[in-house]
């Protein structure tokens, strides 16, 4: 046999996806076959592990069969930041493994590199926590179950206008989703009728957020909108904050950096911190109540789910209800997306409608205030902004 060149493997696998049409909708139809991008090794294997117990505590509650058809679920690793990665692995799903459809895309960047596979191969890929405004224009096959990052933005906006805040400072992390976050909150703000007194980008590898903390206080705002990564990164710039004395002052708001599931970490220091998001184990409707008791039984009494458990386990519900709408003999993407265009149903994070021309989620977004309650620290829900369409 003779050798194939590099040049000639090269061809072949980039000559791949334009089988993957063909591919996808010859498999046996008993099965409808789900890969799942995700991270389950690297620095985002937390947030990997939430959003698959919320798939787990799914498809534990309501089962993996629906219409005759046994949903599987093919779980990948993208182990870390790595577009290339993900592309990598989106590929091999629906031309090795023959996937009818997509989920997880924790990252941006996961979800924006896969566009192009998803295009070609004209499958459903429903983004669990992926949440920059710019992907759901990149396919027709997009639908997002986690949020649209500018439309909390605007809503932090909105939320402060309203707690007569007018002097604001804008501190995000200095990749894309803080960008966004940055762009939204401002515009909606200055549109509000507040002033943004200052604004800074902080680097991703950033450990010592005194200076920034410090440079804030110096501009005396009322309110600060912070977006930085959760974990150390979120426990070191409230300490800082805290520190200068702008936690006290000040109406300090972020959108996930302290999350119900990450409360331990911190002590008193967090106390009056904010949260603008759709999802909060404090968020009470008799579905949450449900969720949350079969994330326990699942995976133990300590577990708080927070918003990457609940988009999972939205992901799951769609994708059960796209299969749930065949009715041929087999798998139909088409069929699937109509199915979800707006389709509307109860979640643990309340009421939620997919947009029938955005596919983005029409849903409730939450403010809530960190509390000490019981002995214990709390985020309680201070207010609803109901039925909130995406930014565009």
């Amino acid at each position: 046999m003779s050798r194939i060149s590099r040049r000639q493997i090269m061809a072949l696998a980039s000559a791949a996806p334009l089988a993957m049409p063909n591919i996808a909708r010859a498999q046996a139809q008993d099965v409808v076959r789900v890969g799942v991008i995700n991270h389950i090794t690297g620095p985002f294997a937390t947030a990997g592990e939430q959003i698959r117990q919320g798939i787990d505590t799914y498809l534990a509650r309501f089962g993996a069969e629906v219409g005759g058809r046994r949903i599987e679920y093919l779980h990948r690793d993208i182990g870390g930041p790595n577009p290339a990665t993900s592309r990598r692995l989106a590929e091999e799903l629906v031309v090795r493994d023959r996937v009818n459809i997509l989920t997880g895309f924790y990252l941006t960047s996961d979800a924006s590199a896969a566009a192009a596979v998803v295009n070609q191969a004209r499958i459903p890929a429903v983004l669990a926590v992926a949440a920059s405004p710019a992907l759901l224009p990149q396919s027709p096959w997009f639908v997002r179950m986690g949020q649209n990052i500018g439309t909390t933005a605007a809503i932090s906006a909105v939320f402060a206008r309203g707690e007569s805040r007018s002097r604001a400072y804008i501190a995000v992390a200095d990749y894309a989703p803080g960008h966004d976050v940055q762009s939204y909150f401002k515009d909606r703000f200055t549109r509000e009728g507040g002033t943004v007194v200052g604004e800074v980008r902080i680097p991703l590898n950033t450990v010592d957020f005194a200076p920034f903390a410090e440079r804030i206080a110096n501009a005396n705002p009322d309110c600060v909108i912070i977006f930085v990564p959760p974990g150390a990164p979120a426990l070191s710039f409230i300490r800082a904050l805290s520190a200068n004395g702008i936690m006290q002052r000040a109406l300090v708001m972020g959108s996930g950096e302290a999350e119900d599931s990450d409360l331990h970490l911190f002590d008193d220091q967090l106390l009056g911190f904010h949260q603008i998001l759709y999802y909060g184990e404090a968020v009470d409707n008799p579905q949450n109540v449900a969720f949350k008791a079969a994330v326990r039984e699942r995976f133990g009494a300590n577990v708080i789910p927070n918003f990457a458990t609940v988009s999972g386990h939205d992901c799951a519900d769609t994708i059960t209800r796209m299969v749930a709408a065949q009715t041929g003999p087999r798998f139909d993407a088409q069929v699937a997306m109509t199915a979800i265009r707006g389709a509307s149903w109860a979640s643990p994070r309340g009421p939620l409608m997919v947009d029938a021309e955005t596919r983005e989620i029409i849903h409730n977004i939450y403010a809530r205030k960190a509390v000490r309650e019981d002995g214990r620290l709390r985020n309680v829900v201070v207010a609803t902004f109901p039925a909130v369409r995406s930014a565009s």
